[in-house]
This record gives C-alpha cells, structure tokens and sequence, in this order.
C-alpha cells in the first residue's frame, strides 16, 4: 500500500493541473464574450439626421434617398428632353404656317413699262428732209426684253412758228431704214408727241431719231426715248 501511494498522488496531481489548467484557459474566452456582448449592447452613433433609427431603418432610408435622386435625375433630364422636343415641333409648326402665309413671287409680266432714253437737247434744226442726230443714238437688242409686247417713240419738241409742221421718227443705222414711228407736231410750245406701236427686228443694232419741217421752219427737240411696254 505504501509503495502505491506516491503513484496515486502523482495522479490526482497530474489531474488536479490538468482541472486548473482547463478553468484558466477557458476564463480569456469567457471574458472576451463578455467585452463583445458588451459591445453589442452599445447603443451605435449615426448621424443626426437619423438620430433614433435603428440599422435596418437607416439602410432603408438610404436606399430611400438614392432611388428618389436617381429618379429625380432621370426625370429632370427627361423633362428637358420633353421640352426640345416640344420646342422643335412648335417651331415647325410656325415654320409651316410662315411658308403657307408666304405669297408666291410676282410673274415678271409685272413690269408693265421700260424707258429707253435716247437723249436730250441740240438743235434747233430746219431740214425740210429728214436728218440724223447725232446727239440722239442708243445701241439696242429687243432680246434685253424678253416677252415685251410693242414699242413706242415718244418725244418732247416743238416749232419755233405756227402754221409749219415738224416730224420726229426713229431710224434704223444699222440696217439703213426707218422704223414706222413717226410723229408730228404744229405747235410752238413743248409737248409730248407718241407714235403708235412697233417690233424692233432681233438683233443688236444702233437706233437714232431724225428729224424734219416744212417752210423752213426751225424745230427744237428737248428728250426723246422708246417706251418698251409689257
């Protein structure tokens, strides 16, 4: 018995180590559980806006928020692609209704008369045949008028006696004849004197007036020019 002593003891020593060693280690743990549980219980610190609202809450509410500035977002730049668009559709309209209002241009045939000036002064002169003047010629082609309908000389002169006549009639250079246009004048004031209608042939040619009076008498020209009616 006494030789089983000592081994029983070095075994309730090994045991009793192996207790105490078993209650410590396990002590840290029970105490960092503790701590976190602790912890836990801590009320946690949000930001002022959300001061009594839990976790979940404040998720929420974040999610909240983001959803309606997306949605904010999205509608204000729909809202300005609505309105060019309105925009565009009620500048076409107008556009529409300016070119309706629009009147179509004037036909050319507007244009009911053209003056040619032949020119003005000189003289007097007292041919009892006709003559050119020199200081009355004009270079002209009737293909300048398209689409006119006659001529016409028209004159200002007069006689320096009464009793006499004096004629104006315009003179081809070119081909060396007169054009139908005569006309005449017995007064001794001024006056415009206009011939009945003529066609001047195609063709650039040069045109003069001529002049002439009976008894000798002396004939004054102050302007003469071709009226080109349409």
């Amino acid at each position: 018995m006494l030789r089983l002593l000592p081994v029983v003891l070095v075994i309730t020593l090994v045991l009793g180590g192996l207790g105490y060693w078993r209650f410590v280690g396990s002590k840290p743990s029970l105490i960092s559980s503790e701590t976190s549980s602790e912890s836990d219980s801590r009320p946690i610190e949000v930001p002022k806006t959300l001061p009594q609202a839990g976790l979940e809450e404040r998720i929420k509410a974040l999610e909240s928020l983001t959803t309606k500035l997306v949605v904010q977002e999205t509608g204000s730049s729909d809202s300005r692609v609505s309105i060019l668009e309105a925009s565009v559709t009620e500048l076409k309209a107008r556009v529409s209704t300016l070119e309706k209002a629009t009147p179509a241009p004037a036909a050319s045939t507007g244009q009911s008369v053209v003056y040619i000036p032949l020119g003005s002064g000189g003289g007097p002169w007292k041919d009892q045949s006709w003559y050119s003047l020199s200081e009355y010629q004009v270079i002209l082609d009737p293909a300048n008028y398209p689409n006119y309908s006659s001529m016409q000389l028209e004159a200002n002169f007069r006689l320096n006696e009464a009793a006499s006549t004096g004629s104006v009639r315009l003179y081809n250079v070119t081909d060396s004849n007169a054009v139908s246009s005569q006309i005449d004048t017995t007064s001794t004031s001024f006056g415009i004197k206009t011939s009945s209608t003529f066609k001047l042939p195609s063709g650039q040619k040069t045109y003069t007036i001529q002049v002439k009076s009976d008894q000798n008498a002396i004939l004054f020209v102050q302007n003469a020019r071709i009226k080109v009616n349409f």
